[in-house]
């Protein structure tokens, strides 16, 4: 096995050495003060983030657990969501929905293709009574990035009252979402991936609209976001949250502040276009769309099959296989860590290398 590991995964992520360090401190008492500084001084930045002046809330759980607070707050059984599925997280959310007793309209993408306008707008007309629709802003298991500048007013045209929720969970960070200018409801994301921090966080800002569409008594406890968001303005939780991660996120949020996020976004851009540079002069082949600056997914060479192992054992990179159907045939390369140019030219390297082994 190689001794030096470099992580390339599209999450968890390397971090920068300032978010490491924010955990090497004593944790605070949630009930104190300088908690409820700490939490302000968040919530601003995640507002900066998410661009918006909606609350976002922050919950001890990955994004799969925000996933499940909106769907509890929203969806009731028998209510109606439509949402759009072309990759395995679009899917997990339709399934979620579905667990908990709703009616799911799905919009069908193959994996790698972008959400089709006309069958949107189709689902649109032909489900009126959907209280919400659902979109993955980049689908991690397709590198797909949706087009939500062409979405949205659509949506908005053919369905004016239904609630946009969309997954920013590797988009966030990494590309612009613009919540208050393109009139989203709700954006969900995690403190990995594009936001730069560690595992174990999830975050949800919520419009205004949103707020007042949450059902009366929802079946939970836990993930009750009326009661997150109303401990919130007293710069408090309901329950316990975990300060480390908060102390890491807020390291996090600091760099972004401190980067900017349109030179942020260019960076990423940057470095998606010389990984995928690099795939392809070393004669693989990209994966579908491949738009999102998060994640690039590639084919697995015939002549390399366990492309991932060499990876790893040889060169010490380690990056993703393909999911469900496609998990022998593709690779998916991460790009939201804090990477060095050293880094980078040790990916490019290995990429050569292995596709060169016969």
């Amino acid at each position: 096995m190689h001794a030096v590991r470099r992580l390339f995964t599209p999450g968890p992520v390397p971090v920068h050495p300032a978010v490491l360090e924010a955990t090497a401190q004593q944790p605070l008492y949630h009930r104190h003060r300088a908690f409820a500084e700490l939490l302000e001084r968040v919530h601003a930045r995640l507002q900066m983030l998410f661009e918006t002046s909606s609350p976002v809330a922050v919950l001890t759980c990955s994004a799969t657990g925000a996933h499940e607070a909106i769907a509890r707050m929203l969806h009731d059984r028998g209510s109606e969501a439509i949402v759009c599925v072309g990759g395995r997280f679009s899917h997990r959310w339709a399934q979620m929905l579905e667990r908990f007793g709703a009616r799911v309209h799905r919009v069908e993408s193959a994996w790698g293709e972008n959400i089709a306008l006309d069958a949107l707008e189709r689902t649109l007309r032909t489900a009126p009574r959907a209280r919400s629709l659902w979109i993955v802003h980049s689908e991690t298991s397709t590198g797909v990035l949706a087009r939500l500048e062409e979405i949205l007013p659509i949506v908005r045209v053919h369905a004016p009252e239904i609630l946009v929720c969309v997954d920013a969970t590797s988009s966030l960070g990494i590309h612009p979402v613009r919540m208050d200018a393109t009139g989203i409801d709700v954006v969900i994301a995690s403190s990995q991936k594009g936001v730069g921090g560690l595992p174990g966080l999830g975050l949800v800002a919520l419009s205004s609209r949103a707020q007042s569409a949450f059902l009366p008594h929802p079946e939970t406890l836990y993930f009750d976001l009326r009661t997150a968001l109303d401990s919130l303005k007293r710069a408090t939780t309901p329950f316990t949250p975990a300060v480390t991660l908060l102390a890491a996120l807020d390291a996090a949020l600091e760099l972004i502040e401190q980067e900017g996020l349109p030179r942020r976004w260019e960076r990423y851009a940057h470095l998606a276009s010389s990984i995928r540079a690099c795939l392809q002069t070393a004669g693989y082949r990209l994966f579908g769309e491949c738009s999102s600056n998060a994640v690039t997914v590639a084919y697995v060479p015939d002549h390399v099959p366990d492309l991932v192992e060499r990876l790893e054992a040889e060169h010490g990179i380690l990056v993703a296989r393909g999911q469900e159907r496609f998990r022998d045939m593709l690779f998916r390369i991460g790009h939201c860590g804090w990477y060095s140019k050293q880094d980078l030219d040790a990916l490019c390297h290995a990429l050569a290398a292995v596709a060169k082994h016969q």
